[in-house]
């Protein structure tokens, strides 16, 4: 089964965001509060760094994407900074360029790459995804690859 990215049906999950500021106090003032950092970083899967984020409006989008297994999603690029939280399952991520690859599995946070040819494929598992994507009003989430 191939699919593209349009395909995907959307949902907006509820989502908490703290700042560093605000984790400390929270987490000094709220006994049953727990914050756990699930990435930081400058750079996307490949070790490619992340030069800057588009000018404009900003726009943030979260998407809950679900990839049935043996599924491999078509070739394409991201204009813009973004990062997947893997929920359940196990997604190989692969780069057309070289073919170098990177399996990350549910709990794991996967930093994607920009402006790279890359696409992501399931095996008898499948997996489901949330995805945090910093970009601008206006500009795609992802392109096809030329």
């Amino acid at each position: 089964m191939r699919l593209s990215m349009s395909t995907f049906s959307l949902t907006l999950p509820l989502v908490f965001l703290l700042s560093p500021d605000i984790t400390q106090a929270e987490s000094a003032s709220n006994a049953g509060v727990k914050v756990e950092k699930l990435l930081e970083t400058e750079k996307a899967w490949d070790g490619s760094v992340y030069k800057t984020y588009p000018e404009g409006t900003p726009q943030l989008t979260v998407l809950k994407i679900t990839v049935a297994p043996q599924t491999h999603l078509d070739w394409h690029t991201h204009p813009a900074p973004n990062a997947a939280y893997m929920l359940s399952g196990v997604l190989t991520v692969e780069k057309k360029s070289g073919g170098e690859k990177r399996i990350f599995k549910a709990g794991e946070a996967l930093p994607e790459t920009v402006g790279t040819v890359h696409r992501g494929y399931t095996g008898d598992e499948g997996a489901t995804l949330v995805v945090f994507y910093a970009g601008k009003k206006g500009l795609p989430l992802s392109q096809p690859a030329k």
